[in-house]
């Protein structure tokens, strides 16, 4: 899965699968999650991470902000 300390180029995991901006290494890590049965699509999977970034694992809970 992602990493919080992952540097990326933009901050929406869907928006950036939208726009065309993924890295090639990103969409194998979102096919990955479709092919481990995590996500039904590659949308669905990015809408997964910016959930687990943004809900589950955002900084404030990370650092005890």
């Amino acid at each position: 899965m992602a990493l919080p300390w992952d540097k990326r180029d933009f901050a929406s995991w869907r928006e950036a699968l939208v726009q065309h901006r993924l890295t090639d290494k990103q969409i194998d890590l979102l096919e990955g999650m479709v092919q481990e049965g995590q996500a039904e699509s590659v949308q669905a999977a990015a809408e997964m991470l910016d959930w687990q970034e943004n809900v589950v694992d955002p900084d404030e809970h990370m650092y005890g902000s």
